[in-house]
């Protein structure tokens, strides 16, 4: 009985260090500099583009722009791929919902860690490049 519970909490311990999250890179904590928001409401997404491996801004409703950071790096870079949310409803959520990019082996799927609000083309155009240094 003692080695089957040995075991049982060896496997447990196993596991949970393989289900914890890992931290995002500090480059990615904007807390201080942009306005983190938890959902965008009904949105029509007009384009895409990706800034580094682990983030993408998305512009929305025609002027929205927001920095989408995902939870992992992306297996592949996006520009010849298809890309787009797996939301049922007309929002996109922090830490629920997630992308999904589709390229010759599959579908690949990555949640959105963060989501920050970005003030127009410019600002938009300032975080892809300080990003892309970092």
């Amino acid at each position: 009985m003692l080695k089957v519970f040995s075991v049982f909490v060896l496997l447990m311990m196993v596991m949970s260090c393989a289900t914890t999250p890992s931290a995002l890179p500090e480059k990615y904590n904007l807390d201080n500099d942009l306005e983190a928001v938890e959902q965008i409401y009904t949105f029509t997404v007009s384009s895409w583009e990706q800034v580094d491996i682990q983030s993408v801004i998305l512009r929305a409703n025609v002027s929205d722009y927001y920095l989408l950071v995902l939870r992992r790096p992306l297996d592949t870079m996006i520009s010849s791929l298809s890309i787009g949310i797996s939301s049922t409803v007309s929002s996109i959520t922090s830490s629920y919902d997630r992308i999904f990019v589709k390229d010759y082996a599959g579908i690949q799927y990555y949640v959105i860690e963060k989501i920050y609000k970005l003030k127009g083309k410019e600002q938009a155009k300032e975080i892809k490049e300080r990003l892309r240094k970092n």
